[in-house]
């Protein structure tokens, strides 16, 4: 018989072949998934050594689709260690991380807010704006974010960009607990801006006219129309369906106060009282009440009780500190002091409180002796409260009749890190009040340069050198003003009084400015 070598079929070396092949595609699976495996222990590794993240986990690290659950979970992590820096004042290392958390967990709301704290910190409002406004973009749905959002813009006077933001999230499906919240910001917003008319529609479409900060914005808005009389009914309206609308109260007390009808404003402190008797705020309200109409003896004994009442309460102890130094009583504000001696946190502002409550009464040597005593025995405080210090030295040298010591102090002063506009307003109105009119504009003048959005410090300061005749940056002071939210039509009025003579018709600017003035004057905008 024929002998024939022997031979692999077609179909059987094909199968030998896929069985090759996919054994080797196997082979070559095992190594990559080895290899990814040691790379992902690698990234562990690194991640929770080098980068100090001991919460990573290996399967946000090995499954790509993972990865950003990772990133998130990371930024987290970062945000929770900044904030414990920020606490033991570790300010450089805390920045660094907080920004680069917000950077890996964009959706945080409290890494953003807490980033817009420490901008404001450094006198940064244009990035705390923008890290706030970033946010909306995932952070949207989320009442009490929108509301810190919302809030800054409105503080900063921001309108503009409060009304941008405020239409656009309108104009989109809005959830039952945002709608309203926005829709209030923009009516606030309108009403800041003069647009009275824009402010009652939102209101109305949104169904808002009720709501309590919708009855507030109406009483604004009817007061400055020229209404007093429909915003205080309005006011009575809603206190008589809601009895416990406190800021109702509290602007109805304002309203009547100003109108110089001081019977109804005292019987609406004593029905604010009868509200809520059990509140703090309404009491030590009732002691202004005591204090304007001289009843010394009542106030006693009011104030014996909130001490009783309230002595473990911080928040109505210094309330009642801060009543006691308004009102020129520094008996009552040691008394408040002493009943928070047991809070370091607290006793430091209360105790301060004390020294000003001597310069209210006059006694200036004391609130010096006071203070400088506080520095001896208390060095922490002289940083924590620098700004209040140098503040309550300089207007109590003012009051000595001290002047080089009183400048020496307000440039102490002026030269602190985390000065405020507000504490340098407060400052230059006593200042103004004991005759130091130049220490007072000094103070004024660093107050704007330092918060050029503040009006406060911008309307006392023009109206100061209205008064004094300084007007070399009156110009350019009244411009800015009147741009401002719905600058003071005294103040306004006055300018253009003083312009107007022809002892000014050299004031660069003069006619366009008296034009702009006259302008402004004009009848409001329904």
């Amino acid at each position: 018989m024929d002998w024939k070598p022997y031979s692999v079929s077609a179909g059987e070396n094909g199968a030998v072949f896929r069985i090759r092949w996919r054994r080797l595609g196997m082979l070559l699976f095992a190594s990559v998934l080895g290899v990814w495996h040691l790379l992902a222990l690698g990234a562990w590794l690194f991640v929770r050594y080098q980068r100090d993240f001991p919460h990573v986990k290996y399967a946000d690290l090995w499954w790509p689709g993972r990865w950003p659950r990772y990133r998130a979970s990371m930024g987290d992590y970062y945000i929770a260690q900044s904030d414990a820096l920020l606490h033991r004042g570790e300010y450089a290392l805390a920045v660094h991380k907080l920004r680069v958390g917000v950077a890996k967990a964009p959706a945080s709301a409290q890494g953003r807010t807490l980033l817009a704290r420490v901008f404001l910190a450094y006198r940064r409002p244009d990035l705390a704006k923008q890290v706030l406004l970033d946010g909306l973009d995932c952070l949207s749905a989320d009442p009490a974010y929108l509301q810190s959002t919302l809030a800054f813009l409105l503080e900063f006077q921001e309108d503009a960009t409060l009304l941008e933001v405020t239409r656009r999230l309108l104009a989109a499906p809005a959830g039952p607990a945002t709608r309203p919240l926005l829709a209030t910001f923009a009516a606030t917003a309108a009403f800041n801006r003069g647009n009275h008319t824009e402010a009652e529609e939102l209101l109305g479409q949104n169904r808002l006219r009720d709501s309590p900060e919708g009855v507030l914005l109406q009483a604004r808005i009817a007061w400055e129309s020229g209404l007093p009389e429909l915003a205080l009914l309005r006011l009575k309206e809603d206190i008589a369906l809601h009895p416990g609308h406190d800021r109702a109260r509290v602007l109805l007390a304002e309203y009547y106060l100003s109108l110089g009808r001081t019977g109804e404003w005292e019987t609406a402190l004593v029905e604010r009282v009868a509200g809520d008797p059990l509140a703090p705020a309404p009491r030590v309200a009732y002691l202004q009440l005591l204090h304007r109409r001289g009843d010394h003896a009542r106030l006693e004994q009011e104030a014996a009780a909130l001490l009783r009442q309230f002595g473990g309460d911080p928040a109505a102890l210094l309330a009642l500190a801060d009543f006691a130094a308004s009102t020129g009583r520094p008996d009552l504000a040691r008394r408040a002091q002493l009943a928070l001696s047991a809070q370091p946190e607290n006793s430091g502002a209360a105790a301060l409180m004390v020294a000003e409550a001597h310069l209210v009464a006059g006694e200036y040597q004391s609130a010096v002796d006071l203070v400088t005593r506080y520095t001896r025995e208390y060095p922490e405080w002289t940083g924590q409260f620098a700004p209040v210090f140098d503040g309550l030295q300089t207007v109590a040298y003012a009051g000595l009749g001290r002047a080089d010591e009183a400048r020496l102090s307000l440039d102490h002063l002026l030269g602190q890190k985390n000065l405020r506009a507000a504490n340098l307003v407060a400052v230059a109105q006593r200042l103004n009040a004991l005759g130091a009119r130049d220490l007072a504009r000094f103070a004024l003048g660093r107050a704007v340069e330092a918060d050029p959005l503040n009006q406060p410090a911008l309307a006392n300061l023009i109206r100061l050198e209205l008064e004094t005749g300084a007007l070399a940056d009156l110009p350019a002071r009244l411009e800015r003003y009147l741009r401002s939210r719905q600058p003071s039509r005294e103040i306004l009025a006055r300018a253009a009084d003083v312009l107007g003579s022809d002892l000014h018709l050299l004031v660069p600017g003069q006619k366009k400015l008296l034009g702009d003035l006259q302008t402004a004057l004009g009848p409001r905008r329904p």
